[in-house]
């Protein structure tokens, strides 16, 4: 015990050291905590200051545009009155006659005669000056006047703003919990050293203030906070903030506790240095624990998280020195990891061979339908009447289109489901590129939303597509007039439908605008309608379409299916 007491008595003396390093840590902290808190608390009768200050300004940046019209500058002033909810009593212009026209109030003040005044004129400054019976308002105000300037610099007048003590006092205080039977008090007060505002009252406020400072001695001093009495012999703690250095000043009165909490090593008790020696012997305890078995747990439990949560990079558990338990879960979850990661590696083999082969499958048929495409073609060069040719042409196209769509199936991911706007921009632009000239360019535009498609939506979605852009072609001009306008959207509505709409430039009905332009709208045999009129009949999907002004319009509204539906039927045609 005597070796045990001499090897841990240094411990017993760092600490009661480091308890005064705390204490005084935590003492430093009170301080800048209760100037935190006395900033906080007074929240909202700095606000209203601030805007107070904020509108003299914007008041001396636009009276000078009003000056010579009176009327307009009572609007003026009564607009800002209005608007600020009670909070000022008065907002006017102070001529440096002194005759006061343009006020909030309703009729003229004279305050040439105000030694208020004669003190502005000798020194034009920002001030703010307290008034415990206003001639204007007959109450106390509190009141914020600014020179204003002419374009020359020559001084104009003042904007003066009052606001009432008790419209700010009616602003209350952010007063955080404290101790309710010693009330906190906030204060305010400028370069002179007196007090503008008080949070209990202008009245009362000599029992808050501290008796061995003066305000005006903290006037150009950083925040600080001090311990002192009041008048009423109550021994408070003070912190001063400044709010504009070198003329507002926050001056708050909090409960003496808040920077008085006494000390802790002032008087150890002699149970205090056996109770060390037990925390010692319990923290030799926690290390054996922490060696043997904690960290060996944090270990498997670091693995464990990470392979739960998508990490597969599994890292050797170190427990060569665990006990055998701990070993023997540490070589099973081992054993179990690897035996998950061969069963994902075969399952995302499968996947990917299915994939390939699903893209084989649109890529032969893309090939197949290219050769009845060719095949048409050769038989159209032997066609002789007009009518055949033109059948036989239409036929062809439409093939070629579903060729293109299984082309761009086939090069778009997703096994299940197929991506909206990898698939549909690739076939628009494939077409633009197939029916764009120099002498017909295309203005084109393009907004795809991410909507996730069943195969079984997504072809006949990329057939009306092919088909509309195709009477695009066929509906355009060729001419001097510029590119034509084409715009394609697949966008998710608010009630989860999705909205494919295509809209394209027409011949203008006006033949001054149409001149030099040649149309090129083939006769329309309807088969083009009965199409699309099919394809959105397998989206289940409501169609509209017509003119408008200058352009055609062609929209179909569906509900996207559920991608569990396609995945359902992919489990239900696995073999496996």
């Amino acid at each position: 015990m005597t070796l045990m007491g001499a090897a841990l008595l240094p411990l017993a003396m760092l600490s009661y050291v480091q308890t005064l390093e705390t204490e005084a840590v935590s003492d430093s902290r009170a301080r800048a905590a209760i100037l935190g808190d006395t900033l906080l608390a007074a929240g909202p009768q700095v606000d209203i200051l601030m805007r107070a200050q904020g509108t003299a300004a914007t008041l001396a940046a636009t009276l000078p545009q009003l000056v010579g019209d009176s009327e307009a500058c009572k609007r003026f002033v009564r607009r800002i009155a209005t608007h600020s909810e009670g909070r000022y009593s008065f907002v006017g212009f102070i001529p440096p006659s002194g005759m006061i026209t343009c006020t909030s109030a309703d009729q003229p003040f004279d305050t040439s005669q105000s030694p208020w005044l004669a003190e502005m004129l000798a020194n034009p400054q920002t001030r703010l000056t307290v008034n415990r019976r206003a001639p204007i308002s007959g109450t106390s105000i509190l009141n914020l006047s600014t020179p204003v300037y002419g374009p020359d610099q020559r001084l104009l007048g003042f904007a003066s703003v009052s606001m009432t003590h008790s419209a700010i006092e009616a602003q209350g205080t952010g007063q955080p919990p404290g101790d309710e039977d010693q009330p906190l008090s906030m204060m305010t007060f400028d370069q002179e050293g007196e007090v503008l505002t008080s949070s209990g009252g202008m009245d009362g406020v000599a029992q808050f203030l501290p008796t061995s400072y003066r305000l005006a001695d903290f006037v150009g001093q950083p925040g600080t906070s001090f311990l002192d009495v009041t008048p009423t012999g109550q021994r408070r703690a003070f912190a001063v903030v400044p709010l504009s250095k070198g003329n507002l000043y926050l001056l708050g009165s909090w409960p003496a506790d808040r920077l008085d909490a006494g000390g802790f090593a002032s008087d150890l008790p002699t149970v205090t240095f056996p109770l060390l020696m037990w925390a010692a012997s319990l923290m030799v305890a926690w290390l054996a624990a922490e060696s043997q078995v904690l960290r060996h747990v944090r270990s498997l439990r670091a693995s464990i998280t990470a392979f739960a949560g998508g990490d597969r990079k599994v890292k050797p558990l170190r427990n060569d020195h665990a006990a055998l338990e701990l070993r023997e879960v540490g070589d099973a979850y081992e054993r179990m990891t690897e035996a998950i990661l061969q069963d994902e590696a075969q399952l995302e083999n499968t996947i990917h061979q299915k994939e390939v082969l699903l893209r084989e499958v649109h890529h032969r048929v893309k090939n197949n339908l290219q050769l009845i495409a060719s095949i048409l073609n050769m038989q159209l060069r032997t066609t002789r009447t007009a009518e055949a040719r033109m059948a036989m042409k239409s036929v062809q196209e439409r093939v070629v289109s579903l060729a293109t769509i299984h082309r761009e199936l086939y090069q778009t991911s997703g096994l299940t489901d197929i991506r909206a706007d990898e698939l549909l921009p690739r076939i628009v632009h494939h077409i633009m590129k197939i029916g764009a000239a120099p002498e017909r360019p295309f203005d084109l535009d393009i907004r795809i939303d991410d909507i996730r498609l069943t195969p079984d939506q997504a072809v006949p979605l990329g057939l009306f597509l092919t088909e509309g852009m195709t009477n695009v072609l066929n509906h355009t001009w060729r001419g001097q007039k510029g590119p034509a306008k084409v715009h394609v959207g697949l966008l998710r509505q608010p009630d989860g439908t999705a909205e494919l709409r295509i809209i394209n430039s027409l011949m203008p009905r006006d033949p001054g605008d149409a001149a030099g332009l040649e149309a090129l709208e083939p006769v329309s045999d309807g088969f083009g309608s009965k199409l699309l009129e099919a394809f959105s009949s397998q989206l289940d999907g409501k169609i509209d379409r017509g003119r408008q002004g200058d352009e055609y319009h062609l929209t179909v509204v569906f509900q996207p299916s559920p991608l569990q539906q396609a995945e359902q039927r992919q489990r239900a045609s696995d073999p496996l």
